[in-house]
């Protein structure tokens, strides 16, 4: 009995524990379900609601097991007591007193028992009374409860009729995306248009660029056919003016040969025959006057003849001129006027390109500004929908957390109600069975619902997703229309530019125009001069002939009075006495070629700078004494008689001396030279002259290192930078005054600008580039030629200084003397009176090379050298191939006349301003 209470007892102790337990499992679902809650639905609402389920019947099922067995128990216990107590019956009679003590024992423990079972069984039916309280207060919740769901199944009809208002509202904005699809396309179209408009001006423009240039090449073209033209012409007029001067010298030299021939025939005739036939003479010398009388008519024919000629010849030519002068300019009105025509069209067109341009930016702005007013209205319902979405939510969310809240408590309850009444439990068990059927299909509603709505919810961010990539496809379309806007403006600016350009060209042909009307005129002034020199010659010529005359008036008297007479050469030629030249030092030959090389470089120079000038002065000297002798010897007899003819009328200049005495010291003059180089060991021949000057002209054609730095006659002064850059006016004129071709000019620019930007790439218009030039290892060469001295020293003075000044270059600068035979055939057809003075300094005689290397390559080349080893260069093809030697004074030519770097870079910016006025 005893042991059958017990194990009731700790039964119930189980059970009170597995309450205990449940009921913490209990709290702890809430308390999660709350926290979950209170921080929002987890990923996955689903499984976290099917757990929660499976944890519920779980502990229901526990519930009614533990139930089951305490009512097992129980029945056990109720059938050992009846069974205990008919056996305590039946043994009655047979038990002794001890045995009744301990029955009584028994008993009273038993009484003591029961008094507990009572005890017990009434705090039983208080947990029932108690249980039926909470049974009542359960049945109102359970009321309550479905009126609250009641009204969560209106709400939810309410969230489900705004769901629909959410999607018509989906609907009219895809109905919208589509609208807007329709303008894009629309825009889409217009854009291609456009774009075609657009290719269409590109073209156009092209085109006209096109016809711009073979324009241009015509008109290069025809200045260059012009040029030949006059080049061709002024040849012809040279060789014709040549030929009629040798012509003429060649007729009077003739003559007066023959004149001269003639007197001395007769002479000797006469002198033979005056002894015998004195009386004849008087008839001989009319004779002889009536002779020179016809020769000198036919002279003075033959010239009137000849000047005619000229004055026709002169006359042709004018007209030659005028006609292609009044060409030249009907072609430059042509030329100007289609200049105008092609300009006032392509400025027409950019106008209209302009206007068209206006209008679509225009549209741009219209299309942009309703996209930003829809894309406005559709984010204000999209914020509007989201609001609504969240409230339903937040509302979904409580009336959750009540029905959680509810359902546990119901579930404490319920667990109370089986361990006090079990009977009760189970009639409550299909009722509650029952709620909870119709809370789990709420439940799956709610689930439904959920679903639904994570549904909706991924449709929205679907739509918004499609909206962001159209608003980005739009954004997008925006840029790429600005860019092709910005293209086109970029296109406007350089077709301004090119029209600048032309403008420019234009100016610069207006200006050819008018350098080659001064030409014109300056060849019209030399035609002139040339005319006027003609005209004097032929003055003297006409002197000439009438001291010829006068002279044959005078061999009456010298045929009477020369019988012992001798010719005046005879007297002549008794030389002086040798005289030594003191000049030059007092040095003989000997001691000059004993002299060391820098003394005889020294003496040179000096002597040189002293003899400046006298060379030319003494060649003019020599050919004035030639021709005054040699007419002198050809009109001996007659010059004394007229001579005397014109003292006697009084025509004689003051304060000189007698002709006879100046003609005696020409002749001595002439004479003392001819004994002077006669008597020379070593004479210095026309060969000598020809082969030195051969010599020095192969030593100058050799390329030479010329040091910037360095001034002309060896100073040490360093050069000051100068003030301007590659891009500037000055290199424009240093690179015209070289030469006229434009392509030239463009290339040697554009590599001194890429020099001067190394190792960066100098911008193309203005942009601007992140480019890096790359030189080889060998570096790169520039080459020059054609060069005056005045263009090599402005090279060599101030563009080759303004790369040195970059840190990341090594700069060498070349020269060679390419003058040689070409001076010789340019002198060979110049005029040989020597009436136009030649411009040494204008002849393009020098060649250059600009080698430039990375400084970085040459210092690891150098390995600790001071110098890099000599560049080895191509030989030309004008001059003969020889290595790079070191400076020598022999190859340092130059045209400045300052001795310090500074003077001479002062003398040609003086030159490169003057320059430029005049430009």
């Amino acid at each position: 009995m005893e042991k059958d209470l017990r194990d009731a007892y700790a039964a119930l102790k189980l059970l009170r524990a597995d309450l205990v337990k449940t009921r913490r499992d209990k709290r702890a679902l809430e308390a999660s379900l709350s926290h979950q809650q209170t921080d929002g639905p987890p990923p996955d609402a689903a499984q976290t609601r099917e757990m929660q389920q499976m944890q519920h019947e779980d502990a229901n099922c526990q519930l009614w097991r533990m139930a089951a067995k305490y009512e097992a128990r129980l029945a056990e216990m109720e059938d050992q007591l009846l069974h205990n107590n008919c056996q305590k019956k039946e043994e009655g009679p047979e038990v002794d007193d001890n045995q009744l003590e301990e029955l009584d024992d028994e008993g009273l423990e038993k009484l003591a028992l029961l008094n507990k079972l009572h005890s017990l069984t009434a705090t039983v039916e208080q947990q029932t009374q108690t249980m039926l309280a909470q049974q009542a207060a359960f049945a109102l919740q359970r009321g309550e409860l479905e009126r609250r769901l009641e009204d969560a199944e209106h709400k939810l009809q309410a969230e489900m009729t705004q769901v629909t208002d959410a999607v018509l509202g989906q609907q009219a904005a895809k109905e919208k995306y589509e609208f807007l699809e329709t303008q894009v396309e629309i825009l889409k179209d217009e854009k291609y248009q456009l774009e075609t408009k657009l290719a269409t001006h590109v073209q156009t423009s092209i085109i006209l660029k096109q016809q711009l240039q073979e324009r241009e090449e015509e008109r290069v073209g025809r200045e260059s056919e012009l040029e030949e033209l006059e080049l061709k012409l002024q040849l012809e007029y040279e060789q014709k003016m040549d030929t009629l001067m040798e012509e003429a010298n060649l007729r009077t030299r003739n003559e007066s040969e023959m004149e001269q021939k003639r007197a001395r025939e007769e002479y000797q005739r006469k002198v033979e025959e005056l002894q015998q036939k004195c009386e004849r003479l008087e008839s001989k010398l009319s004779s002889e006057k009536k002779i020179l009388l016809r020769d000198h008519e036919e002279v003075q024919e033959q010239y009137a003849t000849t000047l005619r000629n000229l004055e026709n010849n002169c006359d042709e030519l004018r007209v030659r001129l005028a006609c292609s002068e009044a060409e030249r300019t009907a072609e430059a009105k042509k030329h100007e006027e289609k200049l105008m025509e092609v300009s006032e069209r392509y400025i027409s067109k950019l106008h209209a390109q302009g206007s068209e341009l206006e209008d679509v930016k225009n549209q741009l702005a219209t299309s942009k500004a309703t996209r930003s007013t829809e894309t406005i209205e559709l984010e204000m319902k999209l914020t509007e929908a989201l609001k609504e979405m969240q409230e339903t939510r937040e509302q979904y969310a409580v009336t959750l957390r009540n029905h959680v809240h509810n359902l546990a408590e119901a579930q404490s309850l319920l667990a109370a109600s089986n361990v006090k009444l079990e009977k009760e439990a189970r009639n409550h068990e299909e009722q509650l069975s029952r709620a909870l059927q119709k809370l789990h299909n709420k439940q799956d509603e709610l689930k439904h619902k959920a679903m639904s709505l994570c549904d909706l919810e991924n449709k929205l961010e679907k739509l918004q997703e499609k909206l962001a990539d159209t608003e980005a496809k739009r954004l997008s379309q925006v840029q790429k229309l600005e860019a092709k806007r910005g293209e086109a403006s970029q296109l406007a600016e350089q077709h301004e530019k090119t029209a600048c350009t032309l403008a420019m060209e234009n100016k610069a042909l207006r200006q050819e125009v008018c350098e080659a009307r001064q030409t014109s005129k300056l060849t019209a002034e030399e035609f002139l001069k040339c005319h006027s020199v003609m005209e004097q010659k032929t003055q003297e010529h006409l002197q000439y002939l009438a001291q010829a005359q006068k002279q044959c008036e005078s061999l009456e008297t010298q045929l009477l009075a020369a019988e012992d007479h001798q010719e005046p050469s005879r007297g002549t030629k008794s030389v002086g006495k040798p005289f030594a030249l003191k000049a030059f030092h007092g040095l003989s030959d000997n001691e000059i070629a004993a002299l060391p090389s820098s003394k005889s470089w020294a003496l040179l120079r000096s002597g040189i700078t002293e003899v400046d000038g006298f060379l030319p002065q003494l060649q003019t000297l020599l050919s004035v004494i030639h021709d005054s002798l040699a007419l002198c010897g050809g009109h001996a007899d007659i010059l004394p008689t007229l001579w005397e003819r014109l003292q006697g009328k009084g025509i004689n200049e003051k304060g000189q001396l007698p002709v006879l005495a100046t003609a005696l010291n020409l002749l001595h003059f002439t004479v003392i030279l001819k004994a002077r180089i006669a008597q020379e060991e070593s004479p210095v021949t026309q060969n000598v002259a020809r082969t030195f000057r051969r010599r020095v002209l192969d030593a100058l054609a050799q390329w030479c290192e010329c040091d910037v730095g360095a001034s002309a006659h060896g100073g040490n002064e360093e050069m000051p930078t100068p003030t301007f850059t590659i891009t500037s006016r000055e290199t424009e004129l240093i690179l015209q005054n070289w030469t006229q071709n434009r392509t030239k000019q463009l290339g040697v620019r554009r590599w001194l600008a890429r020099m001067e930007a190394y190792p960066g790439v100098p911008p193309l218009r203005g942009a601007s580039s992140n480019r890096v030039l790359e030189l080889p290892p060998e570096g790169c060469t520039l080459e020059l030629e054609d060069m005056t001295p005045e263009v090599k020293d402005a090279f060599r003075l101030l563009l080759i200084p303004i790369l040195k000044q970059n840190r990341a270059l090594y700069v060498r600068v070349f020269t060679r003397y390419a003058g040689g035979r070409e001076s010789q055939n340019k002198q060979r057809h110049r005029e040989p009176n020597g009436d136009e003075e030649s411009d040494d300094g204008a002849e393009k005689v020098w060649a250059m090379r600009i080698h430039v290397q990375s400084a970085i390559t040459v210092r690891a080349r150098s390995n600790g050298s001071i110098r890099p080893a000599p560049l080895s260069l191509t030989p030309s093809p004008r001059g003969f191939a020889s290595p790079l030697a070191p400076a020598s004074p022999a190859s340092s030519v130059s045209s400045s006349a300052s001795s310090t770097a500074s003077s001479r870079l002062q003398i040609i910016q003086e030159r490169l301003q003057y320059l430029h006025n005049n430009a």
